[in-house]
């Protein structure tokens, strides 16, 4: 398969090298996949760098909103493009330190599961601004405000759980994603929005927009049909085309196989430092399921008032766990949706620490340089077994322990898969962390 890229710029002028690799997708919609270098999901990033890549998006929504460049823009921007651990402290501190001003107070929705943490990471810089993330999870007694479609997705469906009295204002909607491709999901969201809860102006924002004029149109067609205003910003825009097939069924095995040998096991509860809330998975199998979620995700909607704790609730349940490490090179996963808390947890875990996540996207591995896959292993979710989850770029040798984060206290058996392929990459040390205990909490 080739894809070939016209690059055309977007807001800032960041370099495609500093943005993503490629790799093929399992995946009969879409052949390929832009595997981000600033996103931490597929690929292993300072834990910083996603935090100030979500501040570029809401530096670009501010300065459309005031016609004034945000300062420091510039030094987020070179900070990005480096590995140094000092320099992405001391830019990611710059942008914590003021928050942007948007002239308004945007509700600011993540989408599932790639752009929780990116969307979570604009909210927190925007004055004013609350946050909702969409998800995949169907929850016991709750109705979703929101479904619409992810067509080109692995798993097409998207829900949100926004309190009706959240949405039903005003405020203009700021829709944030990694990457627009036909705009679409979009469409989908801003018609289910506007039908149930009216308003103006709805922006989107990516890190990449491969729209085509086609697409663009569309877009214009559906603002002039609703009688409103819709913007799209990103950081880098251009448009691809596709030559070859794509890959129906997988081509490599994700197996992993069971290892004698076992590395070192350690269990941390951080439920002291977590609002947990009374809802718990739909027709969950593993017993995760039924225990609660937490507030700080912001899958049930966060406000401003909010932002403080979370700071201090990263910072003080970081700190803890920077004196569990073992070593100097140390891994810190989240895991599906859970992105943004152990990421912020991570930054405060010293140097030497590497975040990304699991994944439900079936990628195509191959050792090769240059290629954005290299090797990628595939289990059952410890918090839902009905669920299959992938983890990619997880080198041998690489790291001295690992640190996997779960929303949901889970059972060391569903944990095996993911313990042996530990030792087969040869860590000796795995700490499982738990944000919430498996207590379910009455309303």
């Amino acid at each position: 398969m080739e894809v070939e890229l016209n690059l055309k710029g977007g807001t800032l002028q960041l370099e495609k090298e500093h943005l993503f690799d490629m790799a093929a997708r399992v995946n009969k919609k879409r052949a390929f996949l832009f595997v981000s270098k600033v996103l931490g999901k597929h690929m292993p990033v300072h834990p910083l760098k996603p935090l100030l890549i979500s501040g570029l998006l809401a530096m670009a929504y501010a300065k459309e909103q005031t016609g004034k460049t945000p300062p420091h823009q510039d030094d987020i921007v070179e900070a990005l493009k480096t590995n140094d651990h000092v320099k992405l402290t001391e830019a990611y501190a710059v942008l914590k330190k003021e928050k942007l001003s948007a002239v308004n107070e945007p509700i600011v929705i993540g989408f599932a599961e790639t752009a929780t943490a990116l969307g979570h990471g604009v909210y927190d810089v925007i004055e004013g601004a609350s946050y909702i993330h969409t998800t995949r999870e169907q929850l016991l007694d709750l109705d979703p405000s929101l479904v619409f479609e992810e067509e080109h997705s692995h798993a097409t469906d998207q829900l949100c759980y926004a309190d009706d009295a959240l949405l039903r204002t005003d405020r203009p909607i700021v829709l944030v994603d990694d990457e627009v491709t036909t705009g679409r999901t979009n469409m989908n969201i801003i018609r289910d929005l506007h039908a149930k809860h009216p308003r103006s102006s709805y922006t989107i924002l990516s890190i990449l927009d491969w729209r085509t004029e086609e697409h663009e149109e569309a877009m214009l067609q559906l603002q002039e049909e609703l009688g409103v205003n819709i913007t799209s910003l990103s950081l880098l825009k251009g448009q691809m085309m596709f030559r070859g097939t794509t890959l129906d069924e997988p081509a490599y095995s994700y197996e992993i196989a069971a290892q004698e040998k076992r590395p070192e096991l350690s269990f941390h509860s951080l439920q002291p430092f977590f609002k947990q809330v009374p809802y718990s998975l739909s027709h969950a199998v593993n017993p995760a399921g039924h225990s609660p979620y937490i507030h700080e995700t912001g899958r049930f909607g966060l406000s401003a008032a909010d932002t403080d704790a979370i700071d201090q609730a990263a910072a003080e349940a970081g700190l803890k766990l920077q004196r569990k490490r073992k070593g100097k090179q140390t891994l810190c996963l989240g895991t599906g949706e859970l992105m943004y808390v152990p990421m912020r947890l991570a930054a405060h875990m010293g140097e030497g620490v590497l975040f990304h996540s699991t994944t439900r996207s079936p990628i195509h591995p191959v050792e090769k340089e240059g290629y954005a896959v290299q090797n990628g292993f595939a289990f059952l979710s410890p918090e839902d077994a009905r669920i299959q989850h992938y983890v990619y770029n997880i080198p041998k040798d690489q790291y001295d322990d690992v640190f996997l984060f779960f929303e949901k206290k889970v059972s060391q058996e569903a944990l095996m898969p993911l313990i042996h392929l530990f030792a087969e990459r040869h860590v000796k040390h795995v700490h499982i962390v738990t944000l919430s205990d498996e207590v379910k909490v009455n309303g």
